[in-house]
């Protein structure tokens, strides 16, 4: 016991002071953070400064190579790299720093949070949730993170379009306003800044634009790059309200704003609702004991079959609840981790696994097919059809035998309970005394002796029992409580009998591997759900995109759709495609563009663009957009907050669920169970009574 103490101790001051250190850090990183502009932040890493953030943040790069020597640290690295390149694609010592604090952080909490209770929990079951919350909650620091730095990013930008507005002023040329509005900016932005501004100096700009569209990290700063490219190549024009490029700016500044307002509310709306589902993790081994404590009748509940059942559908609502709201936060981000190349494609690249999945995949051209492929479109998955079937086939193989692992280990659970319980009386409140405990393992212990030498009888078993139990002194004196062992054993052994792998147990293991082959189909329609109510707020920005762009005198629809594709999140597959053969016939493009995505706002932009291809110039075909800007903005604002509060709704309901099944399904429910077992006991005790 001392030296358990002692580990303890040790274990938690080690933690203790690992979560300092991280603490450290991050106030020192963020000290300032954001105020200079890139030329200050590169005299923090000359060698000379000797400051403590530049001390902290040498410290950090110096663990950040030393992790990298380690093979698996490595790999945990490259994932939280891959998220942070697409925001910081051009510093290597940037992308490291922010690496490993995101790193250092998680698990210094996952660490003060997890060691403390592996310590002093026991049950391997709650293990086994324990494990599965630090997992959760990993990925949900490491978003927070990340989110961290993309709404950061926005607001440094939304400084950056008002500089470039000032200072166009002051030059009236593109170039030089760009320039001086990144020497003022912030680090991350100063970075974008002058990528920016190398794209309109280059000898090739249209090719360096191209470049930079492939790593910029938000369609705004596309924007911004695409129409500064257009301005400095063709030049400005005054409309009747001003410049055009200035009008531009303001139309991209208030979508932006738009974007980082909804960003800013949703996660007010949303924030802690991961918390929250993964709470009830905590609390199942609290509750398990409180109502062990009080009703001791819940001992046989809780170390049963059924309570074990109880807890693995909690586990499992806890995981559902927490992959959904995730994929709610992600649906806003335009890039997610880039991988190299996906587990199912490198488990297609099988020969074995190919020539299954061929066997067992629909054949082409079924409505199956035709429906998959379209859903992967409409959620922009990165996985091809046949990387698709890997994974559901994968998840099903994996759902039938965990089910089917779970019955077998359930059979031996309720094997171990029967052999090992102790025998107390029935009854619903009161507990057993020292005494009478240590009298009811006797029993059981009795009770399995018997059972072991009668265990090869096949035949007239209640007679070998009643010959085994003569031959203690105490139950040849008393022919009743000869009668009532006998039959207790006899009990116990066909309990212990009738616990095998049943037929019914394997059929409905196969029942949920087949909806298991089904669960990523449902993740990427409830996907889908989520972008259908983004659709008219990307219809919104599509209009603003041709306002900014249909007074320039060389606009062509090809080149607006171009920027559409730029701009577009869930109609982007649509429109590339429209894109493809675009030059094969306007007409029949942009009819297929029609039939791909009928949703009614978007047609009616693509009717409007049909009109712009031959008969009526650009400005013309949407006319409409700056008379009834008034009433749009109106709409579009009530628009948001329906978007926002029908998101938070769903949030609510679906980060409550775990909590509501914890209450309801691990303590109401095993107390309503046990009273009516209880109820028909005495009842039939009443009976023999009368």
């Amino acid at each position: 016991m001392e030296l358990k103490s002692l580990l303890s101790f040790g274990l938690g001051g080690a933690v203790v002071f690992f979560l300092a250190a991280v603490l450290l850090f991050q106030w020192l990183s963020r000290k300032n953070t954001g105020a200079g502009s890139i030329r200050e932040y590169e005299e923090l890493r000359l060698p000379g400064k000797s400051t403590r953030k530049h001390a902290a943040h040498s410290l950090l790069q110096r663990i950040y190579a030393a992790c990298e020597r380690i093979p698996l640290l490595r790999a945990y690295l490259t994932t939280i790299r891959k998220r942070l390149s697409a925001l910081q694609p051009y510093d290597e010592w940037k992308l490291r720093l922010e690496t490993i604090k995101i790193a250092l952080a998680a698990w210094g909490v996952l660490l003060a949070a997890a060691i403390p209770l592996v310590l002093f929990i026991r049950d391997p079951m709650t293990l086994l949730m324990i494990a599965t919350g630090i997992w959760a909650l990993h990925g949900m620091i490491t978003d927070v993170f990340v989110h961290r730095l993309e709404n950061r990013l926005l607001r440094q930008l939304r400084h950056f379009m008002a500089d470039v507005r000032h200072h166009y002023h002051r030059h009236g040329m593109v170039e030089e306003a760009i320039y001086d509005a990144a020497e003022a900016s912030p680090y991350e932005m100063a970075l974008h800044g002058q990528e920016v501004y190398v794209v309109l100096t280059a000898s090739h700009p249209e090719q360096k634009l191209e470049q930079y569209y492939e790593v910029a990290p938000n369609r705004f700063l596309k924007g911004l790059a695409g129409i500064s490219h257009l301005v400095k190549e063709y030049g400005d024009k005054t409309l009747q309200n001003g410049s055009l490029y200035l009008k531009a700016l303001g139309k991209l500044t208030t979508e932006l704003n738009l974007d980082i307002l909804r960003r800013e509310k949703l996660s007010y709306l949303l924030q802690g609702l991961t918390v929250i589902a993964l709470i009830p993790i905590l609390f199942t081994k609290p509750i398990e004991s409180w109502a062990r404590k009080y009703f001791p009748a819940m001992d046989d509940f809780y170390a049963g079959k059924l309570g074990w059942i109880t807890k693995m559908v909690i586990l499992l609502i806890i995981l559902c609840s927490y992959v959904l709201l995730r994929n709610m936060r992600e649906l806003d981000g335009e890039h997610k981790a880039r991988r190299r190349k996906p587990w199912e494609q490198r488990a297609y690249d099988l020969p074995w696994v190919r020539r299954v999945i061929d066997r067992i995949s629909p054949e082409p051209g079924t409505r199956e097919v035709a429906r998959c492929v379209m859903l992967l479109k409409e959620t922009k998955s990165p996985l091809r059809l046949e990387w698709f079937f890997v994974q559901r086939v994968t998840i099903s193989a994996l759902a039938f035998l965990l089910v089917l692992g779970l019955f077998v280990t359930l059979h031996a659970v309720t094997k171990h309970q029967l052999l090992y319980a102790s025998v107390k009386p029935e009854t619903m409140f009161g507990r057993l005394s020292p005494e009478e405990e240590a009298k009811a393992r006797q029993t059981a212990a009795f009770d399995r002796r018997i059972m072991a030498d009668v265990k090869g009888v096949k035949t007239k078993l209640s007679e070998a029992i009643f010959d085994e139990l003569r031959k203690d002194p105490q139950f040849a004196r008393e022919e009743a409580q000869l009668r009532a062992a006998s039959q207790r054993i006899l009990n116990k052994m066909e309990a212990v009998d009738g616990e095998y792998l049943k037929w019914w147990e394997v059929m409905l293991a196969l029942l949920i591997g087949w909806g298991g082959y089904f669960a990523p189909v449902g993740i990427l329609l409830f996907q889908r759900q989520m972008r259908h109510m983004e659709m008219k707020h990307e219809v919104d920005q599509f209009h603003s995109v041709i306002a900014m762009l249909s007074e320039m005198d060389r606009m062509s629809v090809e080149h607006l759709l171009e920027w559409m594709e730029r701009f577009a999140l869930i109609f982007k597959e649509p429109i590339q495609h429209c894109l493809l053969h675009y030059e094969h016939g306007a007409e029949q493009a942009l009819e297929e563009l029609k039939e791909q995505a009928p949703f009614l706002p978007f047609v009616r932009t693509v009717e409007k663009l049909q009109l712009a291809v031959e008969k009526i110039p650009i400005r013309q075909a949407f006319d409409d957009l700056e008379s009834e800007q008034a009433f749009a903005q109106e709409q579009r604002k009530q628009d948001y907050e329906r978007l926002i509060e029908t998101k938070a709704g769903w949030g609510k309901m679906i980060g409550f669920a775990p909590m509501m099944s914890l209450i309801f399904g691990y303590l109401v429910f095993p107390l309503v169970y046990v009273s009516l077992s209880q109820m028909s006991v005495y009842y039939e005790q009443i009976q023999k009574i009368q």
